[in-house]
């Protein structure tokens, strides 16, 4: 899988707030009741995280008789979802988060080919504010989390962190 991040990306990521110093513009798709119980937990909300692909999604001929998997169909749609979540924690990575609060994955048919998906995947990177290395996914990357920014915070405060999303 490409996690090789775009030059518009890398140039957009280099005018983010920095993860060290905390100076610097954000962008972020959290209301201001999520931003400001992302921040009470702890947490640095440091920039927008983007991952995309478009992706051929084909024809599977079946039989229309019985139910059945369209195996061929269904791999497509989860590698394509892989590849848009992987490059989101690429950026996330380049910014320097210790996560992604906040994911959504939206899948959109294009207009000009009825066989083209488009992926994508967003999300607002955060840093943890003492720099604790143990909010980080199983294989030491950013974690993911679709959880709101209150329900972020709930989790936090029960006691348990996010890993990644299934």
């Amino acid at each position: 899988m490409s996690t090789e991040i775009p030059e518009h990306a890398k140039e957009r990521l280099k005018g983010l707030r920095s993860a060290a110093h905390g100076t610097g513009v954000f962008t972020s798709d959290f209301s201001v009741n999520e931003f400001l119980l992302v921040r009470k937990a702890g947490f640095e909300p440091i920039g927008l995280c983007v991952g995309s692909c478009v992706y051929h999604v084909g024809v599977q001929y079946g039989s229309w008789n019985k139910n059945q998997e369209l195996d061929v169909l269904s791999k497509a749609m989860y590698h394509a979802r892989e590849l848009a979540l992987t490059r989101m924690r690429a950026e996330a990575s380049a910014m320097g988060a210790d996560g992604i609060v906040g994911v959504k994955l939206t899948i959109k048919r294009l207009e000009w080919d009825e066989h083209l998906l488009e992926f994508i995947a967003l999300g607002t990177g955060v840093v943890h504010g003492a720099g604790h290395k143990g909010f980080r996914a199983h294989d030491g990357g950013p974690f993911t989390s679709d959880l709101s920014g209150q329900d972020f915070w709930s989790l936090l405060h029960s006691g348990y962190r996010p890993v990644e999303m299934a």
